[in-house]
């Protein structure tokens, strides 16, 4: 039976947008949930041109076994909700929205022990603050994945936590097309147009046998073994169409103690 805890409401905004992120902190042993919120005036803009403009923003932490959320402030960055952050170190990890002349993306983290925004160094390397990229978790280092052109990607690793020199290139990805996207995406050129966008392959894990799940464009799942640098797409009983594919490993059983605690 799935146990849950309903968090006590938070100050709302008019036309706000809302980033959360939730995580452990090893050091001062506690949980706690983020709300990133950014709004904006009733007499401004679009949201798509107020991104443009940089909205208002509100940052509000609630720790868990705390009845009340609190507010720190505002942020400067803008923050990208797609995908999901990143929990690493005690820190959680976003990437920002591209800004208009302005092509790069910057690394953000939030430190769950001192509540404070900073900017983590990503790789040196003749490119890579052009292309789009995703985070995720790679044998407990913090690890991004950027997309080249043609559907291709690039791994790289930060074998020692912020340090730029430590970002180690681990692998590249072709470019590959499941079974169940051949009918939409049958051209070279198509597969480059939608990767620019960001949201055509997600690396989700790397898993104990070395091979890497990857997820195309919320509709399949594909294992890939960068040994042999074969393909293989995974297909189960009852698999909808559209999904949304999430990395869980571990346990949460601690949250029940101390939030009575």
């Amino acid at each position: 039976m799935w146990d849950y805890r309903e968090l006590p409401k938070s100050i709302q905004f008019p036309n706000q947008e809302v980033i959360y992120g939730f995580g452990f902190h090893p050091v001062t042993k506690e949980y706690k949930v983020v709300k990133i919120v950014y709004y904006r005036n009733a007499h401004r803009g679009s949201w798509h041109r107020f991104r443009v403009y940089r909205p208002q923003s509100e940052v509000q932490v609630l720790t868990l076994g705390s009845s009340n959320w609190r507010s720190i402030g505002k942020t400067s960055h803008y923050l990208h909700h797609w995908p999901a952050q990143v929990l690493v170190n005690g820190r959680l990890h976003w990437v920002t929205w591209r800004r208009r002349y302005h092509p790069g993306r910057k690394l953000i983290s939030f430190d769950l022990g001192d509540e404070q925004f900073r900017e983590v160094p990503k790789p040196e390397a003749d490119g890579l603050n052009r292309w789009d990229y995703h985070l995720l978790v790679v044998r407990s280092c913090l690890a991004a994945v950027f997309y080249c052109s043609f559907g291709k990607l690039e791994m790289w690793v930060m074998k020692e936590y912020g340090v730029k020199e430590a970002w180690v290139k681990e692998l590249n990805i072709a470019s590959h097309v499941p079974k169940a996207l051949k009918q939409d995406v049958d051209r070279s050129w198509k597969i480059s147009k939608i990767a620019i966008r960001g949201r055509y392959v997600r690396v989700l894990c790397v898993l104990g046998s070395g091979q890497i799940l990857l997820e195309y464009k919320s509709r399949a799942l594909v294992l890939y073994d960068p040994n042999g640098g074969n393909f293989q797409d995974l297909v189960f009983q009852g698999m909808p169409k559209w999904f949304q594919t999430v990395v869980h490993l571990g346990r949460l059983n601690q949250i029940h103690t101390l939030v009575n605690m």
